[in-house]
């Protein structure tokens, strides 16, 4: 005769919504509910009584389910549980399981393995991370307008490197390269490569566009220099000076003028030039006041000064600090787990192998393969882009000599190099 209470006990678990199945000791199973047949896409002829060995090993698409279930008989000090994905035949399924040994008086009777679905709620969490990161993705195309309404070439620049990066990692895709990325990997690359130089919405326009080592300050000399002019023929019609002494002081204030813009447009300062620049510095002229002003300040002079270039050491600290302010800004969000490098990859893209990158002047293994390759996107881009304001674009060759230089150097990565050269992924922006 049944016994009341084991009668309810039996209906309260097969009306459960959460699957039950009992293993015996001896492996077979010796109870399983409706929800556990569902669950596991199972019928009860197939299931009681038999081994559940016979029944599952031999299904090698659910070694994760299989193992949890060895886990516990292997350690009986606590219960196991689990979240995984479940092959039902016609679906995949997320289920959740925890197993335990059921003991009496201390003695194990039986191994109970509990069930639940999750597939619905797996499926609710991936949509809402999907939108989590179709808004992040967002957000980050917001910044890149930003980054383009104030420097169009800088907003270029960044296009054009997520063109190479994405026609790279789809060369690797379709080669048996070691190195390959997965869609998470790729898409935190991607996103690594947008963000990059979003530090750049820190420095001053005056900074990061500048064309010409002296800028905008061109303007007040050819200002200076018209007052000159005007301050000569004054001269001259008060008989201060004669004619012929106008006109060597103004043969000479066209003369410095034009070597002015000459040096202000050069690409490399020569050793003569840079000694005509100390010159011209030490060179005054006499306002109506009979003050004395220097022909230029101590400022252009500095940037008159400039070796190669258009940025003084001061203006190169602060173009240089947008990595740090890069870096900085990401910090602050709190990126989904399988994008949490991308701060360290965006951050650090000015970093050489050599140690002798910025800010923090890493070197070697320290720096991520993903970062030099950043890196290499960075300045391949930078040598051939046609839209920079302050120099002409370098011939495809010349780069490529620049680049196996930095690599032979020490600079770069030339494994990593040689695949982007081989890829043909920089032809995109060509």
């Amino acid at each position: 005769m049944i016994n009341k209470d084991d009668f309810i006990q039996k209906s309260i678990i097969n009306d459960m919504s959460e699957g039950v199945m009992i293993i015996g000791l001896d492996g077979n199973i010796k109870y399983i509910n409706p929800a556990a047949l569902s669950i596991l896409n199972k019928n009860e002829a197939e299931m009681k009584g038999k081994n559940f060995a016979s029944v599952f090993f031999c299904d090698e698409k659910n070694d994760l389910f299989n193992q949890t279930i060895l886990d516990t008989i292997s350690d009986t000090s606590a219960p196991h549980y689990n979240l995984l994905n479940y092959d039902a035949g016609d679906t995949n399924k997320t289920i959740y399981i925890m197993t335990s040994f059921l003991k009496k008086h201390s003695k194990k009777v039986a191994l109970i393995v509990m069930l639940n679905d999750m597939t619905s709620i797996a499926e609710m969490r991936r949509r809402y991370t999907d939108q989590l990161i179709k808004l992040l993705e967002s957000l980050v195309q917001a910044l890149s307008v930003a980054i383009e309404e104030r420097s169009q070439y800088n907003a270029n620049h960044t296009h054009n490197m997520v063109k190479m990066a994405e026609e790279f990692l789809l060369w690797l895709d379709k080669t048996d390269n070691l190195w390959q990325f997965d869609k998470n990997k790729k898409n935190a690359f991607i996103m690594s490569v947008w963000l990059h130089d979003v530090g750049k919405l820190s420095v001053p326009l005056k900074v990061m566009d500048k064309a010409t080592r002296l800028g905008n300050s061109v303007e007040k000399i050819d200002d200076r220099f018209g007052r000159i002019h005007l301050l000569n023929r004054l001269a001259l019609a008060e008989k201060r000076i004669t004619q012929k002494e106008y006109n060597t002081r103004e043969e000479n204030r066209k003369n410095w003028l034009d070597f002015i813009h000459r040096i202000n447009t050069s690409g490399f300062l020569s050793d003569e030039d840079s000694e005509k620049i100390h010159e011209l510095s030490a060179l005054k002229y006499t306002e109506e006041d009979d003050s004395e002003v220097p022909f230029i300040t101590v400022q252009e002079t500095n940037c008159l000064l400039i070796k190669k270039g258009t940025l003084t050491d001061v203006e190169r600290k602060i173009m240089q600090n947008h990595v740090t302010v890069t870096k900085k800004i990401l910090d602050r969000v709190d990126f989904p787990n399988d994008y949490k490098m991308v701060p360290e990859w965006a951050g650090s893209h000015h970093e050489l192998k050599n140690g002798k990158g910025y800010p923090e002047h890493k070197q070697g293994d320290d720096i991520p393969k993903e970062v030099c390759l950043l890196t290499i996107l960075d300045i391949f881009e930078a040598l051939t882009a046609k839209d920079r304001p302050y120099k002409k674009p370098v011939p495809i060759e010349k780069a490529w000599a620049i680049l196996h230089s930095m690599a032979d150097e020490g600079s770069l990565d030339n494994d990593i190099l040689s695949l982007f050269e081989k890829s043909e992924a920089w032809k995109v922006i060509l």
